[in-house]
This record gives structure tokens, sequence and C-alpha cells, in this order.
């Protein structure tokens, strides 16, 4: 009991036709539980994991400065040049909460 080669064709046919017409519902379908999904736990409310993130974030956050001492500045304003400053100092601060 075998199958002939147009029944298998067929057979072949038949399941990519419905496949495409699967995606072809469930694609939208899935986008709009998503973009819900998100509209809902994007916002910063208490009980969302946003809001978790928000309050206790999972890795340090630090906040760079940057102070230069320009020794020259109506040439950097006119010329573009170089700044003749000792040299940037920089400071990493983290920040708490």
């Amino acid at each position: 009991m075998g199958c002939s080669p147009n029944c298998g064709l067929i057979t072949v046919a038949t399941i990519g036709a419905v496949l495409a017409v699967l995606g072809a519902i469930l694609i939208p379908v899935g986008n709009h539980f998503i973009d819900k999904t998100v509209e809902k736990e994007v916002v910063i409310e208490n009980g969302t994991i946003a809001y978790q993130n928000w309050v206790l974030p999972g890795s340090p956050i630090y906040r760079e400065f940057w102070v230069f001492d320009v020794q020259n500045p109506e040439d950097v304003m006119q010329n573009g040049s170089a700044c003749s400053s000792p040299a940037p100092c920089s400071s990493d601060c983290p920040i708490s909460s």
C-alpha cells in the first residue's frame, strides 16, 4: 500500500497550504498579544516588571563626569584648536538608591 507520486504531491501541498493559512492567521494575532503585553508591562507602576527594575536595577549604574580646564577658550572657539588643558579629570560615581 503505497501512495502514488500524485498522492504525495497533493499531501505535501495540502499540508503547506494549511500551514500557510495558520501562519497568516497567527502572526497578526500573536503580534496583537505581544503588543498588549508590552503596553501593560512597560508602564512604571507598582506590580510590573518595569517598576521592579526601576526601583532596584539588576546592575550598578554609574554616572561619569568630565571636567576640563581650558586655557585657550578663544583659540578653541575661533579655530577649533585642541584644548591646551593639562588633562581631563574623570570620576565614576555610582548612583545609589
